[in-house]
């Protein structure tokens, strides 16, 4: 992660917190639990009030809503002389829609889009630490390329940049292995390649290789995998990134760029998509067993003054041109987020997103490209 905002959600405790005290752990201040022998519960708790509207979805009824959601976990380490080991949890607490979402024989085909999960698992994932070296198993972050900008949602997509929102996931499951020194650090990872339990048999493997100084980070990673979902409904899921970041006192630059696959391995009618499709076209189908092949990148900067974090990214991807024009069309999207905290435990946020005019079917025709978040957040 790069900063305190950098994507950071908090982790999952109730429970563990009211057996500790029950058990006779103690604890100090309100999120961190001391145990005797060295082991400690870290707890945050995060409740969010919001304001939303996604011009960019017009045609779906839902596309300007207040909401309510909530983040929560914990991180339970034991240290010992040379080594520590760590359980660490993720969830997060959604507000679903109304039944009644706006439904047609061109709608439906989005239903699942909008179909709110109240509780997702985020993390789950034991960690293991000797010296320079760590094994993660479970569900944990991508270590495919570098997160340098915030996240405002739990919907980690809103408000990231075009390559992180609809090519690269966010979470991977499998077993992680990592190494650092002073210069260089290094990832590999076999994983199921989609964000949760697999649907087929084939595995991914993920790789990164960084180098590192007091105030900047480089680094290259690849992602091979023969896609996700099964035979006709299997897509590929393919990619190869650079990233960077440099610091300069509170101001940082970063940005990644990415070579992209995706697409159908066989025909496949997109009318029978069951499951959240992209709005952006990138789940068709090319030629057999052919991947499409995109490329996109985005660069930002953010400044962070006292109780304040002003993020902004732009990024293009250009897909392949296969004479599609609701697929083909280049993608621009800026991002502005801003945010001050007004107490130490809460914050106002605001994030706004610009995208350019692409072209739309009859039934969609009244969206708009841009979307606007406000909100307020307590954090414990």
């Amino acid at each position: 992660m790069c900063g305190q905002f950098a994507t950071r959600k908090p982790l999952f405790g109730f429970i563990i917190l009211l057996y500790l005290v029950l058990s006779g752990g103690y604890f100090y201040g309100m999120d961190t639990i001391t145990l005797p022998s060295q082991t400690t519960l870290d707890l945050e708790l995060d409740f969010r009030a919001y304001a939303l509207n996604d011009q960019r979805i017009y045609w779906s009824g839902v596309e300007f809503s207040f909401g309510a959601e909530a983040a929560l976990g914990a991180r339970l380490r034991k240290q010992n002389k040379w080594s520590s080991l760590s359980v660490e949890a993720e969830f997060f607490l959604n507000q679903p829609f109304g039944k009644n979402i706006l439904t047609d024989e061109f709608r439906d085909d989005y239903l699942a889009n909008f179909a709110v999960e109240p509780v997702v698992m985020s993390k789950m994932n034991l960690r293991f630490d000797i010296g320079k070296f760590r094994v993660t198993i479970g569900k944990a972050m991508t270590p495919f390329g570098r997160i340098c900008f915030q996240s405002q949602a739990n919907d980690l997509n809103f408000g990231a940049p075009f390559i992180r929102a609809e090519a690269i996931l966010w979470r991977e499951t499998g077993i992680f292995l990592y190494w650092r020194n002073r210069f260089l650090e290094v990832d590999i990872a076999a994983t199921n390649g989609g964000k949760n339990r697999d649907t087929n048999s084939g595995k991914a493997g993920v790789f990164r290789v960084g180098f590192r100084g007091g105030n900047w980070r480089i680094g290259a990673s690849h992602k091979i995998h023969d896609g996700t979902g099964s035979e006709w409904q299997k897509q590929y899921n393919e990619h190869t990134d650079l990233d960077f970041m440099v610091r300069f006192g509170k101001l940082r630059l970063f940005g990644e760029w990415i070579w992209d696959r995706y697409g159908f391995h066989r025909p496949f009618d997109a009318d029978e998509i069951f499951w959240p499709r992209s709005l952006y076209y990138r789940d068709i189908y090319f030629a057999y067993k052919t991947p499409l092949k995109g490329k996109g990148w985005y660069g930002g900067i953010n400044y962070q003054p006292k109780d304040w974090l002003i993020d902004m990214n732009y990024g293009q991807y250009h897909p392949q041109q296969i004479g599609n024009n609701l697929h083909d069309c280049l993608n621009r999207r800026g991002v502005v987020q801003v945010t001050y905290r007004f107490v130490p435990e809460a914050r106002f946020y605001f994030t706004a997103i610009l995208e350019n005019q692409r072209e739309k079917e009859p039934w969609s025709a009244g969206a708009k490209p841009f979307a606007v978040l406000a909100g307020c957040e307590f954090t414990l």
